[in-house]
């Protein structure tokens, strides 16, 4: 069997696995990839690459994705998995389509595009945050350049080119209407992608908003970023997303973050600060957080309240996504 042919057999095999949430055949057909491609424990390391701005990486979200689901992505079931990210702060990412943009924060080389990246690394999974503020037209450019949807489609279509599977991480921290409408086009657009991995964040928010009102998911002193309980969350719907198995009981109750609000940084520490092979690629001010070393502890209740929220809302998100695609 050519190089080739176990390509085209992984990755048809993938799409079964990634259409499957009965554990129990992902589980026999990922054997049987393994044995018929000659797949060994030196495999090389699935690659993970974040696409987005602050809501994407802060407190290393990552990292921590990239840490829980290490050998237990679905359709990958004993892979090493390395985490990265690309794009810039403040950013709608659908301006790596723009003529000559150069303007990336982390995640490139000199001279390198989003979509140079993956057409020449070929990442095997690629999460992009899709933004409800941007699906519903926030900051769409008039000059005739991409909006979100299209760039978005347009990164879906590079990242299957290059052998690899889109993701969607839905991302919108707000409490109006226009999350809710939001939700919906997002949905829409990763139908016509079709795409299998979605990570249903903004929509798990909304829920707790509404069930829990007074459960903090950001800080007081930060209404843009995923505060801790926020974070876990997300962490809890990624889990859902890729392993196909419900996080509840399964995530750390303490966990790293980043220190919230505006404060000096702590020179003795960021001197003595040794970043690990994802955080030495971002931004040099980010080591600012990154060296704090702070940590968040959620109570077993809240956690497993976050955690079901996180898996039910995927359950329900997937079995859109898989009736629209039959």
């Amino acid at each position: 069997m050519t190089s080739d042919d176990h390509l085209s057999v992984k990755q048809t095999l993938l799409s079964v696995l990634l259409r499957n949430t009965d554990r129990s055949v992902c589980v026999t057909l990922s054997a049987f990839l393994c044995v018929l491609c000659g797949f060994t424990q030196a495999a090389e390391p699935l690659k993970l690459l974040f696409a987005g701005s602050s809501s994407m990486y802060w407190n290393d979200l990552p990292r921590e994705v990239a840490k829980l689901v290490d050998g237990k992505i679905a359709g990958h079931l004993g892979e090493q998995v390395l985490p990265e990210a690309v794009g810039r702060s403040g950013s709608d990412i659908r301006v790596y389509l723009e003529p000559g943009f150069n303007r990336y924060e982390y995640g490139v080389k000199p001279g390198q595009s989003f979509l140079d990246k993956i057409a020449t690394e070929k990442p095997d999974i690629v999460p992009m945050m899709v933004v409800c503020r941007f699906i519903m037209g926030d900051d769409t450019p008039t000059d005739g350049s991409p909006d979100h949807a299209t760039a978005v489609t347009r990164y879906c279509e590079a990242i299957r080119a290059a052998g690899g599977e889109p993701m969607f991480y839905e991302m919108g921290w707000g409490k109006t209407e226009r999350e809710s409408e939001g939700h919906q086009r997002i949905l829409e657009l990763a139908k016509k992608n079709q795409i299998t991995l979605f990570a249903p964040c903004s929509t798990a928010w909304t829920r707790v908003y509404a069930e829990k009102p007074d459960l903090a998911l950001q800080h007081p002193q930060d209404n843009a970023h995923p505060g801790d309980a926020g974070h876990f969350l997300n962490v809890a719907c990624f889990y859902a997303a890729l392993t196909r198995e419900s996080p509840v009981g399964k995530l750390p109750r303490t966990f790293p973050v980043w220190p919230h609000g505006k404060y000096e940084a702590d020179e003795a520490k960021l001197a003595a600060f040794q970043p690990d092979a994802y955080q030495a690629k971002m931004a040099k001010w980010m080591f600012k957080h990154m060296s704090m070393h702070a940590t968040a502890t959620l109570d077993d209740e809240t956690a497993r309240y976050l955690e079901t929220v996180a898996w039910e809302t995927w359950q329900k998100v997937s079995q859109t996504l898989h009736s629209g695609q039959k």
